[in-house]
């Protein structure tokens, strides 16, 4: 499939994993913002792939991710009340 199979390439993967290890000249921290990011850094062994001076760490999650369905729900009746204009993201 057009536009999926060229990230599945284990070549290119290579080629930018000792790109990265060319590059890194200092120890680098990387936080991932969204848990679809470690989830996949970690599904593919990306994590294990990268040099030992690249450290990354899990971050806090995206709004998406982390949001409970608790607080959803408050913001859905918030909304819902006359003369309230409530704004999201769009992913939200």
């Amino acid at each position: 499939m057009r536009y999926v199979d060229e990230y599945r390439r284990a070549g290119d993967a290579q080629r930018f994993v000792q790109a990265i290890a060319r590059l890194v000249t200092r120890p680098w921290t990387i936080m991932e913002i969204c848990g679809g990011q470690t989830h996949n850094l970690i599904k593919f062994g990306i994590d294990r792939l990268l040099p030992e001076s690249v450290t990354l760490v899990h971050g806090p999650g995206c709004p998406v991710c982390v949001t409970s369905l608790e607080l959803i729900d408050r913001a859905i009746a918030i909304a819902r009340r006359p003369g309230v204009i409530f704004t999201s993201f769009g992913d939200m």
